[in-house]
Formats: C-alpha cells, sequence, structure tokens
C-alpha cells in the first residue's frame, strides 16, 4: 500500500490516475449518466463516480485521509474549538464524516446527500457502524429545517458541472442562517477556471459582508474556501 503514497501519506497522483483500473471491483451500479463504482486493493478501499476518484480509506482505520486538501482541512479544524454540531453537506465515500467521528465524537454530526446509492455505498463498504443521522435529502432542504451548526462542510462541488444552486445568492442566504454565532463554513471548491471561484468569493461577500479565506491546494483544483459567520 505504501508505494501509492506520498511521504504525507496522502495519495500520488499515479494512484488517481489509474485508480479505475487498480484493485478488485466489488460494487458496480449505473443509473442515468452516473457510473458508481467501489474498488479495493489490500488495505486500501475507494469509491469512484464516472471513474472519477471521489474517496479512499484505509480499512482498518478508515477515519485516516488520503487527499491533501482534507489533511488541510483538518489541520485548520484542529486550530478551533470543538464543535457540538456538524452539518456535511456531501458524503461521498465517508472520508470526512469517518474522520470527524473518530475526532470529535462527542459532537453530533449529520450527513446529506441527496443520491440514495451514495449512501447505500457508504453504509456497506465505508461507514461501518458509523450510520447515525446519515440523511438522504437535497442539501436545500436541509438548510430550511431550521437547526444550527457550529460548521457547516460543503463538498458538492464538481470540475466537471456542479448543481446551479451552488452559484446563487438564495443558497448561501440559506448556509447563513443554519450558522449558529461564530459558526464556520468550509467549502471544498473545484474549479479549472478561475472566473468561477471569483464568482463564489464574490457570492460569499455579499452574503457575509466580509472576504472569506482561500487556499489552493499545490497540484491539485481543489480550493479550500473558509469564511465565519
Amino acid at each position: 500500500m505504501e508505494h501509492f503514497l506520498e511521504p504525507s501519506g496522502a495519495v500520488k497522483h499515479s494512484f488517481i490516475e489509474e485508480c479505475h483500473r487498480l484493485g478488485q471491483l466489488i460494487y458496480w451500479h449505473k443509473q442515468g449518466n452516473d457510473c458508481i463504482q467501489v474498488r479495493q486493493l489490500n488495505q486500501l478501499r475507494w469509491l469512484l463516480i464516472n471513474e472519477t476518484l471521489q474517496s479512499v480509506i484505509e480499512k482498518r482505520r478508515p477515519a485516516r485521509l488520503f487527499f491533501p486538501h482534507l489533511q488541510y482541512l483538518a489541520k485548520r479544524w484542529q486550530e478551533l474549538e470543538a464543535p457540538k454540531k456538524v452539518l456535511e453537506l456531501g458524503l461521498g465515500g465517508g472520508a470526512i464524516r469517518n474522520y470527524l467521528q473518530h475526532t470529535y465524537p462527542q459532537s453530533q454530526l449529520t450527513s446529506v446527500d441527496k443520491n440514495p446509492d451514495i449512501i447505500h455505498c457508504y453504509k456497506r463498504y465505508f461507514g461501518g457502524n458509523h450510520a447515525n443521522n446519515l440523511r438522504c435529502f437535497d442539501a436545500q432542504q436541509v438548510l430550511e429545517q431550521g437547526n444550527e451548526y457550529n460548521w457547516i462542510i460543503l463538498d458538492l462541488f464538481s470540475e466537471v458541472e456542479a448543481p446551479l444552486f451552488l452559484y446563487k445568492h438564495a443558497f448561501y442566504a440559506k448556509l447563513r442562517a443554519a450558522m449558529a454565532k461564530n459558526g464556520h463554513l468550509f467549502i471544498n471548491f473545484l474549479s479549472n477556471h478561475p472566473s468561477q471561484l471569483k464568482q463564489l468569493e464574490h457570492l460569499l461577500i455579499t452574503e457575509f459582508g466580509k472576504r472569506p479565506s482561500i487556499e489552493k491546494i499545490p497540484n491539485y483544483v481543489n480550493h479550500i474556501v473558509m469564511i465565519r459567520k
């Protein structure tokens, strides 16, 4: 397994590029335009959507983080007071969820994904007994339920096609309303074009009245965008 990893513990680019061909296929499902795969090799297990890598876990240590943007997020989280309530919008293979469950066991974590097949894969292949507060909902519906969260983690962007509501003022008004006083919003933003990042920055400045922190992850299309209420 170690030959797939950088010294930092992150998976190598060579693994990301070849992972749709590596290992053993243990789950495959196609519905509409989406093809979902779960593959594994030794202790590594990973989720792909349309051959694009979404999440990687180590079976014996599912809370271990393998992506540089998640390792960066974890460092930022460690600088903050432990949250009482966390909302995760976008589940994938549950790498963030597993890390938060392990690191902040006293926090109330709710994870949301609108795709029931993704939730099925997480429960069967990635989550073990960590399936409480896992909801099959649209992100906007959850934000309208009147709950407040100390942290909201938004991981719904895609470098291919993001839902249109992610570029609408109304969505960020709902996000802000769902944040507790001094709450934090963390966004994993994927973009190959600077104009998309500028548009997101403008939306956040307009809604929060301040400029967000934006960190580009070297050699990846990920930007980690953070703002405090």
